[in-house]
């Protein structure tokens, strides 16, 4: 009995030093994996800048993601941009930190895309920039409701 007990824990033994074995070898070879994977990136990069033609995405300037800058003004260092589009940036100059400045009274977070006329109320839509919709209704002429 003691004898099958010794030959049990031995292949346990065994077993568990297999299982961390594999796993120390895998964790050896992630970076090998990651720096392979950086250099395929590097090549397709390389080969984009070559080609100048490539279909690979890369990211686009924000005046351009955003419609382009509609105004720019700095307030006590803190640079506010606004975009056609309706989002502001707000950054401090020195830092390049986001800090709070003061809006144009007139500006809309978003663009309008219709504005029309029932039940003698003004309805508008509009889209953010992130493509959520929203609409105001203005019924204050309405006779009606008074």
């Amino acid at each position: 009995m003691s004898l099958v007990k010794n030959a049990i824990k031995s292949v346990i033994i065994i077993f568990l030093m297999i299982n961390i074995s594999n796993t120390y070898a895998k964790k050896q070879s992630s970076p090998d994996r990651m720096e392979d994977a950086q250099v395929a990136v590097s090549a397709v990069d390389a080969a984009c800048l070559a080609d100048e033609a490539c279909d690979v995405a890369t990211a686009a300037p924000e005046d351009e993601m955003y419609g382009g800058i509609k105004q720019e003004y700095v307030v006590k260092d803190c640079k506010v941009t606004i975009y056609n589009d309706g989002p502001v940036k707000m950054v401090n100059q020195k830092t390049d930190e986001p800090c709070d400045a003061p809006l144009p009274k007139d500006h809309q977070f978003a663009k309008e895309i219709s504005t029309y006329e029932a039940d003698e109320c003004m309805i508008s839509e509009q889209v953010t920039v992130d493509g959520a919709a929203d609409a105001t209704m203005d019924c204050s002429n309405n006779t009606k409701l008074k």
